[in-house]
């Protein structure tokens, strides 16, 4: 479903954008280090202080980069809104890239090995669903770039979810006509109109089979986006790929989540 542009700004928008130090004093924040096949992993985590009740969760998914301060960064966020905000570690501690081509390597590894992704994902969740202070069945899935493409698989691959939010998401799916069927959650897809990295037939490929298995979802385009539109630091030169960053199009996607999670949550 193509959705048309309003932009606008919610008051809980303006509170997200608050100073770091009014930011810093509502909320709790926490490395989290965990485990999987013997391997060590660095996520990070940020919810309310005294929400007094159990908390509805979002598990964010970083880039290609690996998790840092910008994922960090939308977890507090997103516990300002007041969610519990879990930034997973997909690569394992320390394994961060240190430039595009080892990003491209890195995120290559689970793009070809999507049994090791869900198995990633899983642990998160699993983890996620174990902490005492949210509801376990109140979880959604929100992903950037490479973390976009694990949120939607996590739908494909059948976890039991309130949604799945992505931002200039990588498209491309090699279950998708089968696996389509195991999504029960509705998807909030925000997509640049100028994004070079997704290939158009993959976006038809994706409608197609949403339609036709009948599943809600949004796919929101803004016009004359790249890809990467959310992050403050592309600047569109060749060292960034050309990915710029888009102030409109960053405050509407930002928005239209809230919007959702409130909805979904």
């Amino acid at each position: 479903m193509q959705k048309k542009l309003v932009f606008f700004i919610t008051p809980l928008l303006l509170f997200a954008c608050s100073p770091k130090n009014q930011r810093d004093a509502h909320i709790e924040t926490a490395t989290l280090a965990y485990q999987q096949d013997g391997k060590d992993f660095e996520g990070f985590i940020a919810y309310p202080k005294n929400a007094g009740k159990k908390l509805a969760a979002v598990l964010v998914i970083h880039d290609w980069d690996g998790l840092d301060d910008y994922e960090k960064m939308r977890a507090k966020m997103l516990a300002e809104n007041g969610y519990f905000a879990f930034a997973m570690d997909m690569y394992g501690k320390g394994i961060r890239a240190k430039d595009h081509k080892e990003a491209g390597e890195l995120s290559g590894t689970y793009g070809k090995d999507r049994k090791l992704l869900r198995s990633r994902l899983e642990t998160a969740l699993n983890i996620l669903k174990a902490r005492k202070e949210i509801d376990p069945t109140k979880i959604v899935v929100l992903g950037y770039c490479f973390g976009g493409m694990a949120a939607i698989e996590s739908a494909l691959m059948g976890a039991d979810l309130k949604g799945v939010v992505t931002f200039h998401a990588a498209l491309g799916f090699p279950t998708l006509a089968a696996d389509t069927k195991n999504i029960k959650e509705p998807l909030l897809i925000h997509h640049g109109g100028a994004d070079a990295f997704v290939k158009p037939e993959q976006i038809k490929a994706l409608k197609s089979e949403f339609d036709k298995a009948k599943i809600e979802y949004q796919f929101i385009v803004y016009d004359g986006a790249t890809h990467g539109f959310t992050v403050r630091a592309n600047n569109g030169h060749a060292e960034h790929l050309g990915m710029q960053y888009d102030g409109k199009a960053d405050l509407a996607s930002w928005a239209s989540t809230l919007t959702f999670l409130r909805k979904v949550l």
